[in-house]
């Protein structure tokens, strides 16, 4: 059977660089796969021009890009994902009583795949299909979380951190800050930093060391009180390594 050295050669850099779950350089790869450093350049530059890997500015080293990003969620498809979440996601509805959502990043957006909302009276909604900028407090502390903070301080410098209430971190300093209480929690919060007077709680699902999308908790403040907060991010993140695992077989 065929196989073209250089095709193989290629696979076995993507598959280094998105089972690292971090971003790596030309020398490491290249000693890693007993590659020279032309080889591996070559490789990475061809990987850059199509999006399948970025380049740090800061670092100059090399993380899963875009499109790689969306070949994940087409294999793993919004509905399919929804499909095997929603038992999971429905008994996280009846712990914590709120709306949860489970998102997926889109570029520089964030969409919802499914919600399950809470049967009380007053909750939070959106209908499947909604799109979040990706600065979208929650949702971009827990997908930027896996970055490195130079490429992460590269995102929000050319994106730019909005101020969408009084609360929202504007500081690229606070806001890595943030993440990596985010890091150390498994976890992000969002008081109150998208919209005034709703409260968030974001963590990522995992398949195969590689972050495929979120679940989010989203609530009015009035009823995601602090002392409720511990509770309800314990359920959240048991539902999301229960997910993890399921995906990961």
């Amino acid at each position: 059977m065929y196989s073209a050295p250089i095709i193989r050669k290629t696979f076995d850099v993507l598959r280094l660089i998105v089972s690292s779950n971090r971003s790596l350089g030309v020398t490491e790869i290249a000693k890693t796969l007993s590659l020279s450093k032309s080889t591996v350049f070559g490789i990475l530059r061809a990987l850059q021009d199509t999006g399948f890997v970025t380049k740090s500015k800061t670092t100059k080293k090399y993380a899963v890009g875009q499109e790689l990003s969306k070949l994940s969620k087409i294999v793993l498809q919004g509905d399919v994902l929804a499909m095997i979440a929603r038992p999971f996601l429905e008994k996280l509805v009846e712990l914590v009583d709120e709306t949860v959502f489970l998102c997926a990043r889109e570029d520089n957006t964030v969409r919802v795949l499914d919600t399950i909302e809470t049967s009380k009276k007053l909750k939070i909604s959106s209908p499947i299909g909604t799109k979040f900028p990706i600065t979208a407090a929650a949702f971009c502390k827990a997908f930027l979380s896996p970055m490195d903070d130079n490429e992460i301080r590269d995102f929000l410098i050319d994106r730019g951190l909005p101020k969408y209430t009084e609360n929202s971190i504007i500081d690229v300093g606070t806001y890595l800050e943030e993440i990596a209480k985010v890091r150390q929690r498994g976890y992000s919060l969002d008081f109150e930093e998208y919209h005034l007077g709703v409260r968030g709680i974001a963590t990522l699902i995992i398949a195969k060391s590689y972050p495929v999308t979120s679940i989010c908790i989203l609530g009015f403040t009035g009823s995601m009180t602090e002392d409720k907060l511990n509770d309800m991010a314990k359920h959240l993140m048991n539902t999301a390594a229960e997910i993890s695992d399921r995906l990961s077989q």
